[in-house]
């Protein structure tokens, strides 16, 4: 979607809201933590209508459900007012945020385009990609009520979303022979999810190509004990196969 204004929302990492003017809204100004929740949340669904009444439960679940509607719309109108802006749109029982950029919307479009552009072979182009997706993530997604399970959800499934999109990115970094690249970005996925054998299969054979035989087996041994102790499992054939290549010299 094209935003109508200017106003900009970052939700990857520190809530950041930028008005039209440019001008950063202050911490205080959201005057409560369910007030900058309610934020994140239409900019986690940017577009999208919401229900009122199932907004209210998640921010306000230990009130009556009256008291959690005034809450809600005491919230709505200090985010259009510390916004300056009426971007926050009633529909009947919900309401969406519309004619915003929000970095969240952006950083997904692009991850699913990384996986559509590596599926067709167009490498460089998931790559330039992939890089830009990864400036919008500052950090993860947090909030106010960091534990709350919406939150929780929706960080997982953020970093996830991460990390495939960085095992991608170092498939095709391998495909076009940018190995070091393909490393860094692998490296990154491994962090994310240690027993990812997408990232470490990748990472392996970055390093292979770089000429780095010993790192690549040092990577496997490393999956082979995350997965012994975390999952007490063993790497998959595909990933065994690899190793084997590897210790006999084979091309990767």
């Amino acid at each position: 979607m094209r935003p109508q204004n200017n106003i900009k929302i970052e939700v990857l990492g520190e809530l950041v809201a930028r008005r039209c003017d440019g001008t950063i809204v202050g911490h205080d100004e959201w005057r409560t933590g369910q007030t900058r929740d309610l934020l994140r949340i239409l900019a986690l669904n940017n577009g999208r209508r919401l229900r009122r009444a199932s907004v209210a439960e998640q921010l306000w679940p230990n009130v009556s459900l009256d008291r959690a509607r005034a809450s809600l719309r005491t919230a709505g109108s200090q985010i259009r007012s510390a916004l300056g802006s009426d971007c926050l749109v009633r529909h009947g029982d919900g309401f969406a945020l519309e004619g915003v950029w929000v970095d969240v919307a952006v950083f997904q479009e692009d991850a699913r385009r990384v996986y559509s552009l590596t599926r067709v072979g167009r490498h460089k182009r998931a790559l330039c990609l992939a890089q830009a997706a990864e400036r919008l993530y500052r950090d993860d997604f947090h909030a106010h009520d960091d534990e709350s399970p919406w939150a929780r959800t929706e960080r997982e499934h953020l970093r996830r979303m991460r990390m495939v999109m960085l095992c991608q990115a170092a498939e095709s970094a391998n495909a076009i022979e940018d190995y070091p690249r393909a490393v860094a970005l692998a490296d990154t996925a491994v962090t994310i999810d240690p027993t990812s054998e997408a990232a470490r299969r990748a990472l392996m054979v970055g390093h292979a190509g770089l000429g780095e035989i010993g790192s690549a087996l040092r990577v496997f041994e490393e999956l082979r004990a995350h997965l012994a102790e975390d999952l007490g499992a063993d790497p998959s054939a595909q990933t065994k196969e690899l190793h084997l290549r590897l210790l006999r010299g084979g091309p990767v």
